[in-house]
């Protein structure tokens, strides 16, 4: 658990309490996961997500309010600790409170995506609950909004299991690691169609085959034309054969590197996306989803995270490069070459590859 959630834990905090669920639940490690799990998220450093965490913290703080949620100027107040320079206007209680609702609706679009992967993390750790964003509006002399996060039975079961598994300290030189899938917000106008999953039925399926055939066809004529220059070329000289091989293998990597990985997609089931999707960090992903591991088939643009077990680090799946040739794997973030991880999207786990 890091220091600076510690610091909100009061000798009591660290009880078992109720939620309106059942006995068992515990609201205070439930907090402090969902905290610590979005201060490892890619957007962590955004207002919308400081505002989840300062939610988290005040929850944390003060557990007998929770239900009940907290004030826009509580949120600024610790938005601005997490952030380490003031956010907002402390002493305008109307800027806080316009401030704090527009991160709110972006919070609510982020939380939509991230959805999939907290409901996995509370899972790996036996959690059969779900949180919620609910928020009470105000309104009227003196109604101010409140912003709260509330838990939800994940199935029909009454009772909700504490974590089952002990989290190990990050200087461990743990061996296995639990990837995390996550959505991607900042996508460009390219990648936009499969950010939400391309469904593979109707015009869409069409149009997907069609993106795929169309280099097939442009390659093939390639060749044909390729063939009719060399014999002509054995007449005019071997200058014209160098410049034509060239040209031809040109627009044999152009075409491979823009469309290489959909031709690839149905064999792999997930590959790294092509640039025109990608990001500077390399780390967006293709999978090739498909019943009964998801509802419909599609192909969605991912990223997959993890936690470094050896720093503390985050991991993202990307190209193993030259080392680990055609394959993916997970690499830290602060130490890229040394702590490296396989990766296995089904299971989404992964074990060390180097030796420490």
């Amino acid at each position: 658990m890091n220091d600076s959630v510690v610091d909100f834990l009061g000798p009591t905090d660290l009880q078992v309490e109720t939620n309106g669920v059942e006995t068992g639940f515990s609201r205070t490690h439930a907090y402090v996961f969902i905290d610590e799990l979005s201060s490892a998220w890619k957007e962590r450093e955004r207002l919308d997500v400081l505002v989840l965490r300062a939610i988290c913290r005040l929850s944390v703080k003060h557990p007998e309010r929770a239900n009940e949620g907290f004030s826009s100027q509580e949120i600024v107040e610790i938005v601005g600790a997490l952030r380490g320079r003031r956010w907002s206007e402390g002493s305008d209680k109307n800027q806080m409170s316009d401030d704090v609702r527009r991160q709110w609706n972006k919070l609510t679009a982020t939380w939509g995506s991230k959805i999939e992967g907290i409901s996995q993390s509370l899972s790996d750790d036996d959690w059969r609950i779900l949180p919620k964003l609910e928020k009470t509006e105000g309104g009227g002399t003196g109604r101010q909004s409140l912003y709260r996060i509330e838990w939800e039975l994940c199935d029909d079961q009454n009772t909700v299991a504490a974590p089952s598994r002990t989290i190990r300290p990050i200087t461990s030189a743990a061996r296995d690691i639990r990837y995390i899938c996550e959505d991607i917000q900042d996508a460009n106008a390219f990648s936009r169609f499969f950010t939400k999953g391309l469904e593979l039925t109707g015009w869409k399926k069409a149009a997907y085959v069609t993106t795929i055939c169309a280099p097939l066809l442009l390659v093939g004529m390639l060749i044909v034309v390729f063939a009719f220059g060399m014999t002509v070329s054995v007449a005019i000289g071997p200058k014209t054969v160098i410049n034509s091989v060239l040209s031809l293998a040109s627009i044999f990597w152009a075409v491979w590197v823009t469309v290489g990985p959909l031709w690839e997609l149905p064999t792999k089931k997930i590959v790294i996306a092509p640039w025109w999707m990608q990001s500077v960090d390399d780390d967006r992903l293709l999978e090739h989803r498909y019943p009964p591991r998801f509802s419909v088939k599609s192909i969605k643009a991912v990223r997959y995270t993890a936690i470094c077990p050896i720093c503390g680090g985050k991991i993202s799946a990307k190209s193993g490069g030259f080392e680990f040739w055609r394959r993916i794997v997970g690499r830290c973030e602060d130490a890229p070459v040394e702590h490296v991880y396989s990766f296995d999207h089904v299971s989404r786990s992964g074990c060390v590859l180097r030796n420490q």
